[in-house]
């Protein structure tokens, strides 16, 4: 989709890396002085700036990297601040089978999103189904509101 030479596409290994190590510091700062939900909305805004350029500017390297750096501060960000969101919302006592299921999908992405690309020959298709996800999660996240206490205090009883 970009066609890099080889060690622009390293760089781009070393932008993930700092990117990701980026979303989980600072979302995860964010966390515990606001909302967990709004962080991953924040999130969630971040990577749909990402994928937009990935799919809608014109694409150089540096484009490239920043678009990727708003993707993966995402995911970085997210992997950290969802613990914390589902023991809010679901209690301690099924974290554990609860997280699972979270990273199941992370798991179930990536097989979709090759075969997606198998299927249709590159990944701007799965990229598009991508976009179209982050506009949908985001949307939701917006709805979600904090458990009541009751039912806070109820799932860590």
């Amino acid at each position: 989709m970009v066609h890099l030479d080889v060690a622009t596409a390293a760089n781009a290994v070393t932008v993930i890396s700092i990117a990701n190590l980026s979303g989980r510091l600072v979302l995860g700062i964010l966390s515990d002085k606001m909302s967990r939900i709004r962080v991953i909305t924040i999130g969630q805004v971040v990577s749909l700036i990402g994928m937009a350029a990935l799919l809608f500017a014109p694409l150089n390297a540096m484009t490239f990297f920043a678009a990727i750096a708003c993707v993966a501060f995402n995911f970085g960000g997210t992997i950290t601040v969802f613990p914390s969101l589902v023991s809010e919302f679901f209690g301690l006592n099924n974290l554990a089978k609860n997280y699972g299921v979270i990273y199941l999908g992370f798991g179930i992405g990536s097989i979709c999103g090759s075969l997606i690309a198998s299927l249709f020959g590159g990944f701007y298709v799965t990229f598009c189904v991508i976009f179209a996800l982050l506009i949908l999660s985001l949307a939701l996240s917006t709805t979600i509101r904090q458990p009541k206490s009751e039912i806070y205090h109820q799932a860590h009883a």
